[in-house]
């Protein structure tokens, strides 16, 4: 499955679209003044198709896989909004193209020495009615725009998320164990969106790098953060949660371990890995583990491919669990 705002037909701006539509005037031509008039009028018309063909190919709110209708609440701030422009883009353009269909049927009936008056007022009048509705459109195009240039993610196929908080070596970890090559730094908030990668364990596997999350209530994430949420909630399959045992962590004990605590209440199975394990900060090691003690925990130096055995067999058991319809899984 592709991105579904990847195929959407971008609207143009209706000041740039009315100033090409008046440049073509001239250009246009007819058999008699009224004939000229009146397909001059048409072409318009014609043109405020364009309107409709972004709204018919973008996708039905309805329709949308949860990920993919929470990224649109992400990007665009509202779903309500959304649909309130949506509505309003139609109505707009279908009253603009009533008024020109009607200002042909005008000049039909009119003496040509009224050809040109009438044309131009109904120009007129449709130009006004698609300005009206520009904020609208300008907006949704954004937003689109920006939705479509996010990585496909697939809901359908098998996934593996890799979360946590910022700088834990999450991007480190996919490109160890994916196809995916994302940017990778020694400083926080690198990863400002969803990469995805993929490994064969028989069958296609789907990996994200997550952005990281920080310790605070949901109302109160930046946009950043609310992707990652949005991928561990929609997407099935198994999250790794990374922790930074090093003595470079950003984050204690407490707040390392608070938002474990969210994603694991998430619902979907965790795999838990101490991460940096070659440069291990010991008292914040067994601060960790003297909580997480009755949990499974894997040891990893993901950038020295320490413990990479051992975690890839963790992922092949878990999504044996969690997918059992996948018959041809065979070892990751």
């Amino acid at each position: 499955m592709l991105n579904p705002f990847e195929g959407v037909t971008l609207p143009p701006d209706p000041e740039e679209l009315i100033r090409r539509e008046l440049r073509r005037l001239r250009d246009v031509q007819g058999v008699t003044v009224k004939d000229r008039e009146i397909r001059r009028l048409i072409h318009f018309r014609d043109a405020l198709q364009t309107y409709n063909r972004f709204l018919n190919s973008f996708p039905k709110l309805d329709r949308l896989h949860p990920f993919y209708l929470t990224s649109l609440e992400i990007t665009a701030g509202s779903l309500d909004k959304v649909k309130r422009c949506l509505a309003q883009v139609r109505r707009k353009v279908n009253v603009a193209s009533r008024l020109l269909e009607n200002y042909v049927e005008q000049i039909k009936r009119s003496p040509e020495a009224r050809a040109n008056t009438l044309m131009r007022t109904g120009f007129g009048r449709a130009a006004s009615v698609l300005r009206d509705g520009r904020e609208c459109i300008t907006w949704l195009a954004e937003v689109t725009r920006e939705l479509s240039k996010a990585k496909s993610v697939d809901p359908d196929l098998p996934t593996i998320i890799i979360a946590g908080p910022p700088n834990v070596g999450k991007s480190t970890l996919v490109s160890k164990i994916s196809s995916a090559k994302p940017r990778i730094a020694s400083f926080p908030f690198t990863t400002k969106e969803v990469h995805v990668g993929h490994m064969n364990c028989g069958v296609k596997i789907q990996v994200l790098d997550t952005p990281g999350i920080l310790d605070r209530p949901d109302s109160e994430r930046n946009v950043i953060e609310r992707k990652a949420v949005n991928a561990i909630r929609n997407l099935r399959g198994i999250v790794i949660f990374m922790f930074d045992v090093s003595n470079s962590s950003l984050y204690d004990a407490g707040e390392q371990l608070s938002i474990y605590r969210e994603v694991t209440g998430m619902g979907r199975p965790v795999v838990t890995v101490f991460n940096k394990v070659d440069d291990v900060n010991q008292e914040l090691f067994d601060a960790l583990a003297q909580k997480l003690n009755q949990e499974r925990v894997l040891k990893l130096s993901a950038e020295k491919g320490e413990g990479m055995v051992e975690l890839k067999r963790e992922i092949f058991i878990r999504l044996k669990e969690v997918s059992p319809d996948i018959s041809d899984l065979l070892d990751c």
